[in-house]
């Protein structure tokens, strides 16, 4: 397992392992963190045999605590200097920290978030990035930026509502409160909860499941999906339309005319 120091990149035969690797400071984010995080996007993109990715936080604690505060990434008004004269580096920082969560959410494989403990913050936005997302039971999670007097800018106003509808994604935003798994998985911000000794085997039996289906199609099924789901149904279904031919014309379904894929059972039983 390699990569840098803060984010850990592993690929097992198909199966790509992300890992925020600060359990001593709960996974918290910083701007070497989040450099990291891209670096290892970028190198699962670029590798053609990845089919399927997992995303989860080094230790048991925590899959991401939020922003490293002891650390910080946030700038600073000199003295001196108007707010208007800092906006234009404000925003330059923040599209530079959120390319590495674009990066995620825009990878060409499903990325299946294994979160155990507490996910706060920008721990939360990010698995917004993520497909899928399985958690612990004792798993934690909260979007409290409007405590500290700022405002979700890793995504949260955007993606959170789109997962867990408008209505709710306001309550969370709002109050800042905390949610726990039960609540997260009615609500649809996890797709199952388990034991937290059985969230890395299920997260790995479920990246089997997938990477075992042709990667062309489901590849341009994650595509289609997040093209179509900001646009009206006559273009999303263009959108649809269009990524289904690409496929129909690919090896992958040349394949399954001609009896060449074949199925493989990946079935997880048990709670």
């Amino acid at each position: 397992m390699t990569h840098g120091n803060k984010v850990l990149l592993e690929i097992r035969e198909n199966i790509a392992l992300i890992t925020l690797n600060k359990p001593d400071r709960l996974n918290a984010l910083d701007t070497g963190l989040w450099m990291e995080l891209r670096s290892a996007a970028e190198a699962v993109e670029a590798d053609p045999k990845v089919r399927a990715a997992i995303l989860t936080g080094a230790g048991d604690r925590a899959f991401c605590a939020g922003l490293d505060l002891k650390e910080g990434t946030t700038i600073r008004l000199e003295e001196g200097v108007s707010p208007a004269a800092v906006l234009p580096q404000i925003h330059e920082h923040l599209q530079r920290l959120r390319a590495s969560f674009d990066l995620i959410e825009n990878l060409h494989v499903p990325v299946i978030a294994a979160i155990q403990g507490h996910c706060i913050g920008g721990g939360t936005e990010l698995i917004c990035c993520c497909d899928l997302r399985i958690g612990s039971d004792d798993s934690r999670f909260s979007i409290p930026e409007v405590k500290l007097g700022i405002v979700p800018d890793m995504g949260g106003t955007q993606r959170l509502p789109k997962i867990i509808g408008i209505g709710k994604a306001k309550e969370l935003i709002y109050s800042g409160r905390s949610i726990d798994a039960q609540e997260a998985l009615r609500i649809g911000l996890l797709n199952e909860v388990w034991t937290k000794d059985r969230v890395m085997e299920r997260a790995y039996a479920l990246a089997r499941e997938i990477a075992a289906n042709a990667p062309l199609a489901v590849q341009a099924a994650k595509k289609a999906i997040n093209g179509g789901w900001n646009q009206t149904l006559p273009a999303g279904l263009a959108i649809e339309n269009s990524r289904a031919a690409e496929v129909l014309l690919s090896e992958d379904a040349r394949g399954i005319r001609s009896g060449g894929v074949q199925k493989k059972d990946f079935s997880f039983k048990g709670r």
